[in-house]
């Protein structure tokens, strides 16, 4: 059985791919933190980073960990640089001593702000964008497979939740939601990517490659049509532009992905963004 581990296994994602690989993969996981996981590690520690994977001598290296707060990463570069990208160097370090191991790299549709952007398109507008960037700049090799995406679903970690659980509740209890009417993605269901995850270590096609739901919606009529899903009828929200809001730094508003490159290498039919969201209503019903 080939050895998997995943790297920033607590979050949102992690937590539900560390399920779906251990019927298939001797799986360990490693965090910086959480004592979930089977090892607690600093990944960003060059040392530490690569004593262990020496230890465990892994056949596949997922790496999940990713600072994600947009605002967090251009208050605190420092951060956003040693998890976005030292662990992905650090990673690419020992991969280049060791040329069986195999990566799947989970990278952003952060770089994207126009309609059916494809891997070349590529606009850096902030930090997290930048440190995303710069991993993937770090990692490319022959050994590697980098998923472009963004995801949604329940989670099931002890540590984190995601935006479906946060306006499941904030709408269960009767308040008001500020949503994105100018704002436009195209993420796939946790249970989707970790089926394309599972898909990538078999295939071994290095690249990098956008993986997103076959249409895409403004996040206004996505978490609508979700909480319409969950059976919701009463919603209190109003629209909001992105640009009246009192961020930090410039976001992209339109991150809808082509796809095409992947489904034709992979030979995988993405599903279309509605499809996805009753199935991700389904968990919570």
């Amino acid at each position: 059985m080939k050895r998997v581990l995943i790297v920033g296994s607590s979050g949102l994602l992690g937590s539900s791919l560390t399920s779906y690989l251990t019927s298939q993969y001797d799986v360990k996981t490693v965090t910086s933190s959480s004592s979930e996981s089977d090892f607690k590690v600093d990944m960003s520690y060059q040392d530490s980073c690569l004593s262990l994977l020496n230890e465990i001598a892994p056949d596949f290296i997922i790496n999940l960990a990713a600072y994600t707060n947009v605002d967090g990463c251009e208050s605190n570069i420092e951060k956003a640089y040693r998890v976005n990208t030292k662990i992905t160097e650090n990673i690419a370090k020992h991969c280049k001593e060791n040329k069986s191991v195999f990566v799947i790299h989970i990278s952003t549709d952060h770089f994207y702000d126009e309609f059916k952007s494809n891997e070349g398109m590529v606009k850096v507008y902030n930090s997290y964008a930048l440190t995303k960037y710069s991993a993937e700049l770090s990692c490319v090799s022959k050994q590697t497979t980098i998923l472009r995406t963004n995801f949604f679903g329940r989670s099931f970690s002890l540590v984190s939740s995601g935006l479906c659980d946060s306006i499941y509740e904030s709408t269960r209890n009767g308040k008001e939601l500020n949503l994105f009417s100018d704002v436009y993605f195209s993420p796939l269901s946790i249970n989707t990517l970790c089926e394309i995850i599972e898909l990538s270590l078999r295939k071994k096609y290095p690249g990098v490659y956008n993986v997103g739901s076959k249409d895409g919606m403004s996040k206004q009529d996505f978490l609508l049509e979700f909480l319409n899903r969950c059976g919701f009828r009463d919603i209190k929200y109003k629209s909001v532009c992105v640009d009246s809001m009192n961020f930090k730094v410039k976001r992209p508003k339109d991150m809808r992905m082509d796809v095409t490159l992947f489904e034709k290498k992979f030979e995988y039919i993405l599903p279309s963004l509605i499809d996805e969201i009753k199935s991700v209503a389904n968990d919570y019903n």
